[in-house]
């Protein structure tokens, strides 16, 4: 745990400290931060304990007498506490009225990835005349911020997802000018061959449909009920993946074909949209970097939002513009998200998420992803092809 990264966090967003708690291994986020998953059977957490660090000085360790051990492995000084009112008693040494508190808190539930602390816990606290902040942006620093090692694992997870999108399409075109029937099932089968060959992880099969199908943003093919891929078919396809390997950074996209020339006009009508949204949403993010002001992930997907609503279009969507990227494929960062949720975190530095906005109406389904890094020099970079135009199958 470095406590001076910390630390020097809590003095730049004018923090008083940052808290964490847990009672028989409820807090999750506490749970893996302070590695008390690692920790033997004989030191689980039955009383609740508090392990707070302060923006300058000592960390505090408050256990029960009953569990002294059970931060050993964590810098600071240790209090001991018997009952509800001894507890109370020590916390009172620490915690006084108008201290702006970080903890894993969000008001609302607004963001429910950071949200672990329980709702009797954060009424005690705020017993104390505390201010409790929410900790989303702390955390990125330590789980959503990527090194150039990572950002490596996630441009070769690229290169192979395209060259299984690209032996994917080859295989729709040769068996139909083979004129062999083929359909969804066909296809899910034929692309998961494909990712066995390859060196890559994906904790879900691909996500794709057919015309009508690809109106689900969550369609997943079965062997009854596929529909068939011929002439005219219009296809969605998201396929995400990571290396094999300690650390690595999942690759998530998604693309929308058709097979043959003959494009729908409603369909690339649509597709234009959705596209225009994608755009405005990336250059949105990079003006407010260039001017140093933040980038919050619920204003980016108002914008995307309000570019549907003036095309009369938003009673169309689905879901939120994006999502963080990280070793899973949806991460503990920011999420470009008002619409599911509230979430008002920053992106930022060294973060990576998915930029794409869809619309599902009741024939046509589009939904044009990209993933966009932030480097440490607030540019965007986005790494693999970029789809402008529908893909001609």
């Amino acid at each position: 745990m470095d406590i001076n990264k910390i630390q020097h966090l809590l003095l730049e967003y004018g923090l008083d400290g940052w808290l964490f708690t847990d009672f028989h291994g409820h807090d999750f986020i506490t749970r893996e931060f302070l590695h008390l998953a690692e920790r033997k059977a004989d030191r689980a957490c039955t009383r609740r304990m508090f392990y707070y660090i302060p923006a300058s000085g000592e960390p505090v360790k408050i256990l029960s007498a009953i569990e002294p051990l059970l931060l050993d492995h964590l810098p600071g000084r240790k209090l001991l506490y018997q009952g509800i009112k001894g507890q109370t008693q020590v916390l009172s040494q620490y915690f006084t009225p108008g201290m702006r508190v970080a903890c894993q808190y969000s008001p609302g539930g607004n963001v429910p990835v950071i949200s672990s602390m329980d709702a009797g816990l954060v009424e005690y606290l705020k017993s104390f005349g505390l201010k409790l902040e929410p900790s989303g942006d702390l955390m990125q620093h330590f789980g959503a911020v990527l090194t150039e090692q990572q950002i490596e694992t996630h441009k070769q997870a690229g290169v192979i997802i395209h060259r299984i999108l690209d032996r994917t399409f080859s295989w729709i075109r040769n068996n139909l000018n083979q004129g062999n029937f083929i359909d969804e099932w066909m296809l899910l089968q034929e692309m998961e061959r494909l990712i066995s060959l390859e060196p890559i992880f994906m904790a879900s099969p691909p996500f794709f449909g057919i015309d009508e199908h690809a109106c689900d943003p969550g369609y997943e093919p079965k062997e009854q009920g596929s529909k068939q891929i011929k002439e005219g078919s219009r296809l969605i396809i998201d396929i995400a993946g990571r290396l094999p390997e300690d650390d690595a950074i999942y690759y998530d996209i998604s693309w929308c074909m058709n097979v043959g020339p003959h494009i729908d006009p409603e369909y690339q009508r649509i597709f234009d949209i959705v596209n225009y949204a994608r755009a405005q949403a990336v250059t949105y993010i990079q003006n407010h970097l260039n001017e140093d002001i933040p980038v919050h992930g619920c204003d980016v997907d108002a914008l995307t939002q309000s570019i549907f609503r003036e095309k009369q279009l938003d009673q169309y969507i689905m879901h939120r513009t994006g999502h963080n990227i990280g070793h899973t494929c949806h991460g503990i960062g920011a999420n470009l998200d008002d619409y599911e949720t509230h979430d008002d975190r920053c992106l930022l530095p060294g973060t990576m998420f998915s930029v794409e906005p869809g619309i599902y109406t009741q024939q046509y389904g589009v939904r044009l992803e990209f993933d966009v890094h932030i480097t440490f020099d607030k540019k965007v970079q986005i790494y693999g092809p970029v789809q402008n135009k529908i893909l001609v199958i």
